[in-house]
Order: structure tokens, then C-alpha cells, then sequence
């Protein structure tokens, strides 16, 4: 019996160190970087084009998702953090001899608001408003064109607290990217690091 109970307090404490361990410090300034899977459509007829040539026998089609050089920096109520960050997305068709890819790329502010006790804690919004440009390029000629126009982009997620200094953050994304009048969309699954 006491046996039970040095182990369940062990336990117990063992996991009020680890979660206090976890908790993050509130910093100066933060970096976000992040990684995904994403989802593009196109206005007509570039959207049936695209899932036309993926349907084609020996075609593979990758879409990802990323954010780089995020800055953010804590407003007062030490939830909600306001920076800039350059989102964007890769749709690439390749059949193994070449390939074809459109690149979208969003140049934006940003601010992200979590519910929990501080930044990089618990569920959180996103919404990012900035310059967007898109890229085509393939084997043959690179690139093939490049316009820029005007994006938005919004968020939900999961911050996790992993350290004093570390997040992970897990988010569902919708962009909008209007570029010469045509809109890009994707929809991604992103996992990133909040330092």
C-alpha cells in the first residue's frame, strides 16, 4: 500500500515539474518559423488545367506550406504578439523529366492572439494582411512568370509551451492571394517554433 502511494505522488510531482518546466517565459521578442502541407485552387481555367496534367499517368503533385523570418513582438496584455512574417506555398507538378511549379509568396504584418496565460500558450488566432506575389517556373525556363498583387491570410491553432524559450505551434491556415486581377487559395496544416 505505501508502495502505491510513493508512486502515485511521485508521479504526481514528477508531473507538476514537467509542466512547470514547460512553461515559457514571456520574451522581448519571439522568431516563428514554420513548416506544412497545403491545398491550392485556382480561378478557371488554371484550376482544371492543374488537376487535369495530375491526373496524367506518372505525375506527382506536392503542395507545401512554410513561414520564415517571423518577428513578433509581445503587446502588453503579454497574450497577443503583432510582427511580420513572409508566408507562402509551393504547388509543384513533376513527372520525373520535369516539371512545372507555382510559388506564392506573402510579404505581410501579422498579429497572433493566444487564449491561454501568455504567448505560444493554448488556442490561438492568426491574420496576416500584406504584399503577395506568385511565381511560375519550370525545367524549361525558370522562371516563367512572376506577378504581384495584394494577400490575406487567416488562422487558428495549438501553442504548446516545450521549454522557457521554446513553442510549438500547430495551425490551420486560409490564404488569399489576388495577383493581376486572378485569386490564389490554399488552405494548410503548419507545425512552427515560436523562440
Amino acid at each position: 500500500m505505501k508502495s502505491k502511494r510513493f508512486l502515485s505522488l511521485s508521479l504526481f510531482f514528477g508531473l507538476s515539474a514537467t509542466s512547470t518546466m514547460a512553461s515559457a517565459a514571456v520574451e522581448d521578442w519571439y522568431t516563428y518559423w514554420g513548416f506544412g502541407f497545403s491545398n491550392h485552387t485556382y480561378e478557371e481555367p488554371l484550376d482544371s488545367l492543374v488537376k487535369t496534367v495530375d491526373s496524367f499517368p506518372g505525375v506527382t503533385r506536392s503542395q507545401t506550406a512554410y513561414d520564415l523570418l517571423g518577428f513578433y513582438w509581445p503587446l502588453k496584455n503579454n497574450q497577443t504578439s503583432a510582427g511580420f512574417v513572409i508566408s507562402g506555398s509551393a504547388d509543384r507538378l513533376d513527372d520525373g523529366l520535369g516539371y512545372v511549379q507555382i510559388n506564392q509568396y506573402l510579404y505581410a504584418g501579422s498579429v497572433m492572439h493566444f487564449f491561454g496565460k501568455e504567448i505560444g500558450d493554448g488556442f490561438f488566432v492568426r491574420g496576416d494582411l500584406g504584399f503577395s506575389k506568385a511565381v511560375v517556373s519550370s525545367s524549361i525556363t525558370n522562371p516563367v512568370g512572376s506577378d504581384t498583387g495584394s494577400g490575406i491570410l487567416l488562422g487558428v491553432g495549438y501553442g504548446i509551451p516545450v521549454s522557457e524559450e521554446s513553442r510549438v505551434l500547430i495551425s490551420l491556415t486560409a490564404s488569399t492571394n489576388t495577383i493581376e486581377g486572378h485569386e490564389y487559395h490554399s488552405t494548410a496544416i503548419r507545425i512552427g517554433g515560436l523562440w
